[in-house]
């Protein structure tokens, strides 16, 4: 990695003129720029060095950028690096779309240099502040399909590539049964207009993860009894891939708990 006083971003950009602005953009507040013109360029640099950052274009010639964004977030070799989508691709859900994918941050053209040079470093502090709590994570999010329960979930998930041996189909079974969680909370709070249906508290330890689910309200109890419940309603994303090991009620609530173990050196 580079010295904290010049990262490496890694521009993947197909179009020449924005690449080079970009690298221009970049060198002029302090960065590395590493340019790469196609989805293929930008693995092959992955594969020799580890850049501090990716600022990813979403329509480049060769892959689909949404699809190399989940490529290098599914993989413990790259997962860590922070990846900002940069597109002119602006509708709420493309967006979406981006988290999903797993993208740490996403920025819509045109921009200027100093919001997106802001975003960039807000993006690698956080990152490596997340990096540092991994060992204890407590995480609290309102369920309502929101961008916000979609950070919460690839904060989660990189903690659990950085810090146990669950295979990645295992980790993103998780993420997805998650993100089914979250989008039955939007509809549901749509269709009751009301506020998000449950809080989740996410309690990561190197031995144990801890999801505990609560009502926000009364009625809201029903969501809870309809979309997950340990006699009736699991998603299959939890239970098909051994991703939990005991769902239980628990003051009101759900609590779903998984043994965790290091990765092997």
């Amino acid at each position: 990695m580079a010295t904290e006083a010049r990262p490496r971003v890694l521009i993947v950009e197909d179009e020449p003129d924005m690449n080079h602005l970009l690298a221009d953009v970049l060198s002029a507040y302090g960065f590395e720029p590493i340019p790469a013109a196609t989805g293929q360029e930008a693995l092959t640099i992955l594969a020799e060095q580890t850049p501090d950052a990716i600022l990813l274009d979403l329509m480049l010639p060769d892959l689909n950028g949404f699809e190399l964004c989940h490529q290098l977030k599914t993989s413990r070799t790259t997962r860590k690096i922070p990846v900002v989508i940069l597109t002119a691709l602006d509708r709420p859900a493309d967006r979406r779309d981006g988290y999903k994918t797993g993208a740490d941050d996403y920025v819509t053209k045109p921009f200027t240099p100093e919001g997106l040079v802001a975003r960039l470093r807000a993006c690698l502090e956080h990152c490596c502040a997340v990096q540092k709590e991994c060992s204890h994570l407590v995480l609290t999010a309102d369920l309502s399909a929101s961008i916000n329960d979609l950070k919460v979930f690839n904060t989660l998930t990189t903690c659990l590539y950085c810090m146990t041996d669950l295979v990645p189909d295992q980790m993103e079974a998780l993420r997805r049964g998650l993100i089914s969680l979250s989008d039955a909370a939007g509809h549901w709070a749509a269709e009751h207009r009301s506020l998000a249906p449950v809080q989740l508290t996410i309690d990561l330890t190197p031995t144990r993860l801890r999801l505990q689910f609560q009502p926000t309200s009364k009625e809201s109890e029903g969501f809870l009894a309809e979309h997950l419940h340990p006699e009736a309603a699991v998603p299959s994303e939890f239970t098909d891939a051994g991703v939990i090991d005991r769902l239980m009620e628990e003051a009101g609530g759900v609590v779903l708990e998984k043994r965790l173990r290091p990765p092997a050196e």
